[in-house]
C-alpha cells in the first residue's frame, strides 16, 4: 500500500511541477519526481528505523527520535536530491553550496511529515480497529502497540510524564498514552491496578511483601512495584494477602 501511495505522490507532484520542473517535459518530469520522492520514501524509513533502533533502546524521548531521524533523513536525501537533479537538469556537484541550498527545504518538509506522521500514528487520533479477534483476545488492543520484538507477555507499566513505560519478559518500552486509556483497553487482560501509577500482570506476580497501609510486590522481571493503601484491596481479591 505504501508503494502505491508513493507513487500516488510522485505522479501527482510531477504533473503539478513545483520548483520550476514544470518546464521539463511531462514524462521527465512525472519520472524525476516518482524517483525522487519514492527514495525520499526508502531512505527516510531507513533511517527512521535504525534512529528507533538506538534511540528506543535508551528510552529516548519519541519527539527526540523524531526530530533526530528527520535531521539524519534529510542530510542523506540532500545528496540524493543534488544526485538526481545532475542526471535530469544536468546540474554541477558543488559541495557545500548545493548541499546548503537543498538542506534547509529539505529537513523543512521531513519535518513536516515526519511530525504528521507522529500525530496521525499517535493514540490520540487513532481509532482503533474492532474485530472479533480484538474482542476474543483480552488486552489485544493494548498489545498492538508493543513492538513485536517484545512479544505480548505483559509484566507491568508505569506511569512516566505523559508516557507509559511498559515492561514486558522480553523487555521494555515508552509508549504515548494515557493511563486511564491503558486500563481501558486492558480491562479484560488479567492484570490490575496497584497504585496512581502502576498496573501489574497477575501472573507476574512472584512476591508480596506485606508492611503496615501498603505492600511491595516482587515481579518476575525482578522489579519491585509499590502498592498503595487505597489499592491494597486489590490484593485480597486476588487472594494475594
Amino acid at each position: 500500500m505504501s508503494v502505491i501511495i508513493t507513487l500516488a505522490i510522485g505522479l501527482v507532484v510531477g504533473y503539478l511541477g513545483p520548483f520550476g520542473s514544470y518546464e521539463m517535459p511531462l514524462l521527465n518530469r512525472l519520472l524525476y519526481w516518482v524517483i525522487l520522492i519514492g527514495g525520499g520514501h526508502i531512505i527516510f524509513a531507513q533511517t527512521d528505523k535504525v534512529c528507533h533502533y538506538f534511540l528506543d533502546a535508551n528510552r529516548t524521548n519519541p519527539i527526540l527520535t523524531l526530530v533526530t531521524s528527520s535531521l539524519v533523513g534529510a542530510l542523506f536525501l540532500s545528496f540524493f536530491v543534488e544526485l538526481i537533479s545532475h542526471y535530469f537538469f544536468g546540474l554541477n556537484f558543488r559541495f557545500p553550496e548545493n548541499f546548503l541550498f537543498f538542506y534547509p527545504k529539505v529537513l523543512a518538509l521531513s519535518l513536516v511529515i515526519n511530525v504528521v506522521g507522529f500525530l496521525l500514528s499517535s493514540p490520540l487520533s487513532q481509532i482503533p480497529e474492532v474485530n472479533s479477534t480484538a474482542q476474543q483476545q483480552p488486552g489485544q488492543l493494548f498489545l498492538k502497540r508493543i513492538p513485536h520484538k517484545l512479544g505480548n507477555e505483559l509484566v507491568c507499566f508505569t506511569m512516566e510524564d505523559h508516557y507509559l513505560h511498559v515492561f514486558t519478559t522480553k523487555g521494555d518500552h515508552m509508549m504515548l498514552l494515557r493511563m486511564k486509556d491503558a486500563l481501558m483497553e486492558l480491562k479484560d487482560y488479567p492484570g490490575f491496578q496497584v497504585h496512581r501509577s502502576w498496573w501489574v500482570a497477575t501472573d507476574a506476580i512472584v512476591e508480596v511483601h506485606k508492611q503496615p497501609r501498603k505492600a511491595v510486590l516482587t515481579l518476575k522481571n525482578d522489579l519491585q512495584v509499590p502498592v498503595s493503601q487505597k489499592y491494597l484491596s486489590q490484593l485480597k481479591k486476588h487472594a494475594l494477602i
